[in-house]
């Protein structure tokens, strides 16, 4: 061995992690919000796995990273709900992992939405509602309020009455709100209902009524602020032209009303929220996505703004080849400013800040897809041995 050379048996061991948890814990709490990252960390050795399971640190993990990660969306394709996953392995969920709740036999459940790590549907036989937590399986029905028996439930949303929008422990065992539309009267002069329910008093409050041009699309509803906006469909008594309005539910008001579009003929409208957390609005033409947001001034006059135009040769950057199919905007991902829409390649969504695609599905789209989001970490042990409950709080 030549001189200044040091054998790798002398080498100095490297010096040992400070035997501190709060520096584990601020280390950890940067991981990654996906499914795999805590409970990978947890297989390191017991001591990480007491860290990493306790849930106060559960807690700073979701504060730490405020907006959960897309899992994946539900499809409803006539009360036909199927959980399709959008993440890649080792994070990626099996659709059977989030199975709807079991059906009697007495008739079909319908997807209306979800929103804050819990979801919606409509029991048409029972005349309920169900609030549901996919990543616990626990669920809470909630019986129609008085006067929806008749008609259709055909709208509705869920959301977290907790004050930063998150889930706290087991999603039907904490405060919740949930609103249900229902519908009475012919296709060119139908009556809307809405109602407003807040689990904490267990209550229903008034219900609001307004008169709707059209009837609505399968779509999820935007929260935007205290207002839930649905998109509302229809054609001319003649059948020639398309129209479009917006369903308008003001959650402090408990009131109901109709807003209508910009001025134009585009086929495609989605109703979303911007980034200065405004209704925004975004239309499918030949040419492109008309991006629009929507003020109101001083004496609550609203008005269409445009805010700018996405050319359609940016969204054939993937493939000369693709064609946007028209009126196909088929849902949206409103905490990541994200569409679903279909093509003649296949369903696509498109982040509208990036103008990123992300391929989702190849063949026939489904009637409706409604983007489910959540902090899930199975394998962590927290709830006992199924992993389906193993990380009881859910954003």
């Amino acid at each position: 061995m030549s001189e200044g050379t040091t054998s790798p048996a002398l080498e100095p061991e490297p010096a040992p992690l400070p035997d501190d948890d709060d520096i584990h814990r601020e280390i950890f709490l940067r991981l990654p919000p996906l499914p795999s990252s805590l409970p990978r960390a947890s297989l390191v050795c017991k001591r990480w796995r007491r860290l990493l399971s306790d849930p106060g640190f559960l807690r700073r993990f979701r504060a730490h990273h405020r907006a959960p990660p897309l899992l994946g969306f539900f499809a409803d394709e006539d009360g036909d709900i199927e959980f399709v996953p959008t993440l890649r392995r080792p994070d990626r969920i099996p659709g059977a992992r989030f199975s709807p709740p079991g059906r009697d036999g007495t008739g079909f459940l319908s997807f209306l939405g979800c929103r804050h790590g819990l979801a919606l549907l409509a029991d048409h036989a029972r005349l309920e509602a169900v609030v549901w937590n996919p990543v616990t399986g626990g669920q809470r029905r909630v019986p129609f309020p008085p006067g929806f028996s008749g008609g259709h439930v055909y709208k509705g949303a869920v959301l977290s009455s907790s004050g930063d929008g998150h889930v706290h422990g087991d999603g039907p065992r904490t405060p919740f709100k949930l609103v249900l539309v229902h519908r009475t009267g012919e296709l060119h002069g139908s009556i809307a209902s809405a109602c407003l329910y807040e689990s904490e008093s267990g209550k229903w409050g008034s219900v609001s009524s307004t008169a709707i041009p059209h009837l609505s699309l399968h779509e999820p509803g935007v929260l935007v602020g205290n207002q839930v906006y649905w998109m509302l469909f229809g054609t001319s008594v003649d059948n020639l032209e398309i129209d479009m309005d917006i369903l308008e539910f003001d959650l402090d008001g408990q009131s109901l009303s109709v807003i209508q579009k910009p001025d134009t003929n585009d086929s495609g409208l989605q109703a979303l929220r911007t980034k200065d957390n405004k209704l925004g609005l975004a239309t499918l033409s030949k040419q492109g996505i008309q991006l629009w947001e929507r003020e109101t001034n001083s004496d609550g006059v609203g008005r269409w703004v445009p805010l700018k135009t996405i050319e359609l040769d940016k969204l054939r950057a993937i493939s000369p080849s693709m064609r946007i199919c028209p009126a196909t905007m088929l849902g949206i991902d409103e905490d990541n400013s994200a569409f679903f829409i279909c093509t003649n390649m296949g369903l696509y969504m498109i982040q509208l800040e990036s103008l990123q695609f992300t391929r989702l599905l190849d063949g026939d789209p489904f009637t409706a897809y409604y983007p489910y989001t959540s902090f899930y970490s199975a394998g962590l042990g927290v709830g006992g041995g199924d992993d389906r409950a193993e990380v009881s709080n859910i954003a």
